[in-house]
């Protein structure tokens, strides 16, 4: 029980980035207690625009939660690497490699200054054991955001394949 009380001693110094997370679209599932606890656990980063954010096949076990910013993702073919999106605040990268641990599928470039959360596997394990409930509804989460992903690959290769 002791660990619990010292986790929430230590939310307090996050609650600068508590603020900042609460205000995008990602954490509208999440009460403030929830968004709170969740950036006990997460790794914020600054990127200037044009900083490589992640590299396609590096081995990172991590979600980002773009904050601030852009971040365009590359896909590299034989010749070079061509912009396949550009993600904006509230949206995430990361997804698979931090549930299947599978190197990154692109590269993440900073579109302009960004502020990236990141949540490692170890964190999510970790805020999981102490808090299971809101680990089982932040797995939720990134299952909804794969399923997503999934849909809007599968109608766009559909579209590509009946052109």
């Amino acid at each position: 029980m002791a660990d619990r009380s010292e986790k929430k001693l230590d939310v307090e110094k996050y609650a600068k980035y508590a603020q900042i997370l609460e205000q995008t679209k990602w954490a509208s599932e999440f009460s403030w207690e929830h968004i709170r606890i969740i950036c006990n656990y997460i790794r914020p980063v600054s990127a200037k625009k044009g900083a490589v954010i992640f590299v396609e096949g590096a081995r990172e076990e991590s979600l980002g939660i773009i904050v601030k910013g852009a971040v365009d993702i590359f896909k590299h073919n034989e010749t070079e690497p061509v912009r396949v999106t550009t993600l904006k605040s509230s949206q995430t990268f990361g997804e698979m490699a931090l549930i299947d641990g599978e190197p990154r599928s692109a590269t993440g470039i900073a579109a302009k200054d960004t502020i990236i959360f990141f949540i490692s596997k170890k964190s999510l394990i970790e805020l999981s054991e102490t808090y299971p409930k809101l680990g089982l509804q932040l797995l939720w989460k990134i299952s909804k955001l794969i399923s997503q992903h999934l849909r809007r690959t599968t109608g766009m290769l559909v579209d590509y394949l009946e052109n």
